[in-house]
């Protein structure tokens, strides 16, 4: 009975160091990070706007309101400064769908 308790304490020591000890991914870089933010903002716009590209009006005003969001989202974000946050708005501005 007491062995059976040994066993199961040295394997939840053994998976408990595993889990501690194991590799995890590398950290992105900020330029990674802010790729994969501006991805995702494209394919965002892309999806949200694409029904409204023969709508010239409504396409418009949910271009403004979703370019008004991201701003507000980018600019309490820790991987863009003022400047990087104006430059990509102005790319999004310019952004057509598919």
């Amino acid at each position: 009975m007491e062995t059976v308790g040994v066993i199961g304490i040295i394997g939840v020591l053994i998976v408990a160091s595993w889990l501690l000890l194991k590799p995890g991914a590398a950290p992105k870089s900020k330029q990674e990070k802010q790729a994969q933010i501006k991805a995702s903002y494209l394919l965002f716009l892309d999806q949200k706007l694409s029904p409204f590209k023969d709508d010239r009006e409504r396409f418009m005003n949910e271009k403004a309101k979703l370019l008004k969001r991201f701003s507000k989202e980018l600019r309490h974000n820790l991987f863009f400064d003022e400047e990087e946050v104006r430059a990509l708005l102005r790319e999004l501005a310019y952004f057509e769908p598919n």
